[in-house]
């Protein structure tokens, strides 16, 4: 381990190929996601010229929050919601979409369309004086 390491950043549309190429087979090697080159920036940790790490900002979707009235709720509003949100995205070419159900029948809809739980912890930073939900 020896050299200093160094730190810059990369954004995606001003990388070089073969840095995209690089930071794109790290993340394969790992099952993550592509980046989208358009909408990411990374600090990146080098040592002799060698990515050795680096933390992303990007930018992927979040869908929510998902209202409807309460005398609403039995009539397939929600789920023609969800359909053409869902076609939308897909019809954008998004690589892929976050949503956070606060309820079991979000929940649900969303795993009938696919989507997979997050099995690791999510965490949120909200800047001052914005409220934020409770979560138990």
């Amino acid at each position: 381990m020896s050299g200093e390491v160094t730190y810059r950043w990369i954004d995606g549309p001003t990388a070089t190929d073969a840095e995209w190429d690089e930071i794109d087979r790290l993340l394969a090697s790992r099952g993550w996601m592509s980046l989208n080159r358009q909408t990411s920036r990374m600090l990146v940790a080098e040592r002799n010229s060698e990515i050795i790490g680096f933390n992303c900002i990007q930018l992927i979707p979040y869908v929510g929050p998902l209202y409807l009235r309460p005398r609403e709720r039995a009539s397939g509003v929600a789920e023609e919601l969800v359909d053409q949100m869902q076609a939308f995205l897909t019809e954008a070419n998004a690589r892929g979409y976050i949503a956070v159900c606060e309820h079991p029948i979000a929940a649900k809809m969303c795993e009938a369309r696919g989507m997979v739980k997050v099995t690791y912890p999510v965490y949120v930073s909200v800047a001052e004086g914005v409220p934020v939900m409770e979560v138990n």
